[in-house]
């Protein structure tokens, strides 16, 4: 009897506005449930009170809730699931549950916290400080979205390289060129033409210094028409950035939208004139491949991964330099044959991130830990 193996995947972040954590373990199930796989079966541990996503539907998944506070999750609630699950494989990001009985996978996106320890909240600083090592030292493999997180954890953990796994993110298919829907900026009060940008409110996406820059070319630059808009909830200590808004004038120009769904951030993205990210640190950076697939030029930080992932598809500044934001958001909007060579670029660069790619390189690894053999069995049919 073919008996298959039982995986369980941590998605309690799904419907809970987290950003990138949500977006990368809702895209890869999507992905993994249209992928042809005869010998896995998921448990996907879901918070409770959240819909079921349609794509968690599929015969091979089976949903089981966990609570949202994650002192509670990973102490108590994972650990017994997976052991009476008998779960042969569990997958989450950053943390692994103590005493699970059964071997794990971690998926790291960055260790900002290291990096940049004040842009953080003393608890959930001291939350990866303490419980952090544990997971690196007991997965089995660590899954990460680019070479230049790998080199992080190597230099800072001494991980073994051959212990993680860089595997790049995708693009979810439904950023692409659409037909303009003007009335989308009336219902979030903006007016065009618009830079911008996308990130959840906290110090390292660098929002105080795109802040200045945009109030350098609202002083220097005549005539400029441009709004600035800002998408993204507030995440952590935060408040300077509406501070700094307040404090330079002109706050009616910057428009805080908050969270807003994927339906209508796709067209934002396509009626913005650039869009610009100037984050401090990376480990992938989502928001840029997101912005390119829609047809809108890119500005970003030339630190971290950022060079890594955009390649020639961006311009590349140093997120320290306000002069350097703001001369390059000028040169963007003041010259046309720039702005359609970063769009070409950009459609180029963002179709080589796939969410269907990202989806068939985990699993390969799900099973080369699942079947430890040196010729690794490959059972997935695309």
């Amino acid at each position: 009897m073919n008996f298959k193996k039982v995986i369980g995947i941590d998605a309690h972040s799904i419907g809970l506005k987290q950003g990138g954590n949500e977006t990368y373990i809702k895209e890869l199930l999507k992905a993994i449930s249209e992928i042809e796989h005869s010998d896995f079966k998921f448990l996907i541990f879901l918070s409770r009170n959240i819909p079921i996503p349609s794509f968690l539907l599929k015969k091979n998944f089976k949903i089981c809730r966990v609570s949202k506070n994650s002192f509670l999750r990973f102490m108590f609630e994972l650990p017994f699931k997976t052991h009476i699950n008998k779960l042969d494989l569990i997958h989450t990001q950053y943390h692994l549950p103590f005493m699970i009985s059964c071997p794990g996978i971690i998926t790291v996106h960055d260790i900002s916290f290291l990096r940049f320890p004040e842009f953080f909240p003393k608890h959930l600083f001291l939350k990866f400080k303490i419980f952090f090592p544990y997971s690196i030292k007991k997965s089995v493999k660590i899954i990460t979205c680019s070479e230049f997180s790998k080199k992080e954890m190597i230099n800072f953990y001494k991980v073994e390289p051959e212990k993680i796994v860089v595997i790049y993110y995708g693009v979810s298919e439904n950023f692409k060129p659409i037909e303009i829907k003007e009335n989308i900026l009336k219902k979030y009060g903006i007016k065009k033409p618009f830079i911008l940008t996308v990130s959840n409110l906290q110090p390292r996406k660098n929002l105080n210094r795109l802040i200045k820059a945009y109030f350098y070319l609202l002083k220097n630059k005549k005539n400029f028409s441009y709004s600035l808009v800002i998408v993204g909830r507030k995440l952590w200590l935060y408040k300077e950035i509406f501070e700094e808004a307040k404090r330079l004038g002109f706050k009616d120009r910057i428009v805080f939208t908050d969270y807003i769904p994927e339906e209508d951030l796709i067209y934002l993205y396509n009626l913005a004139e650039v869009f610009v990210y100037p984050s401090l640190y990376e480990g992938f950076g989502l928001p840029v491949l997101e912005a390119m697939a829609c047809g809108c030029p890119v500005i970003t930080s030339n630190l971290s991964s950022l060079p890594e992932i955009c390649e020639k598809a961006a311009i590349l500044v140093n997120p320290y330099d306000i002069e350097e934001i703001a001369n390059a958001i000028n040169e963007v909007i003041s010259n046309a044959n720039l702005r359609n060579f970063l769009k070409k670029e950009g459609l180029k660069q963002s179709k080589k991130f796939t969410w269907k790619k990202t989806a068939e390189e985990i699993l390969k690894v799900y099973e080369k830990v699942l079947y430890n053999t040196k010729k690794q069995k490959f059972l997935i049919k695309i």
